[in-house]
């Protein structure tokens, strides 16, 4: 994952140095067709796949999804990550993101895939356990 959106720097900047109260939010991985780092920082989603059975995938918060940072500002998936099975061509995929809703809802974290994977009709897209990566550096 290589950034965080405008909306969560602005949540995180108001909690630690204003005083304002940011929740933890709910959060939910997805799927973008074409990576487009300006859109996914200013919270566009215009690339997110959609039908095919896509879904975001979400409730994974929580120590039993993501391994213990330390000291290192590291954390990845503890258990893989699988969407539903295609049931019709979803295309290229070339990016993943963090959201703290089902659809629509607000981008928090976001980053491109290091190859572009192509799903077909029946595939299913697997982050699989420690391949997602997320630095706060």
């Amino acid at each position: 994952m290589t950034a965080m959106s405008n909306h969560l720097e602005n949540k995180l900047i108001d909690h630690l140095l204003r005083g304002t109260t940011y929740a933890q939010p709910d959060v939910y991985v997805g799927l973008v067709g074409k990576f487009d780092a300006a859109q996914l920082e200013a919270g566009t989603l215009t690339h997110e796949l959609s039908g095919g059975s896509y879904a975001r995938i979400g409730s994974i918060r929580g120590d039993a999804y993501w391994s213990a940072g330390g000291t290192s500002g590291l954390t990845d998936n503890e258990s893989a990550i699988t969407f539903a099975a295609a049931t019709n061509e979803w295309g290229h995929v070339s990016g993943i993101f963090i959201a703290d809703a089902a659809s629509t809802g607000n981008i928090l974290l976001y980053g491109a895939l290091t190859a572009t994977k192509f799903v077909e009709n029946t595939d299913q897209f697997i982050v699989s356990a420690g391949d997602f990566d997320i630095t706060f550096a």
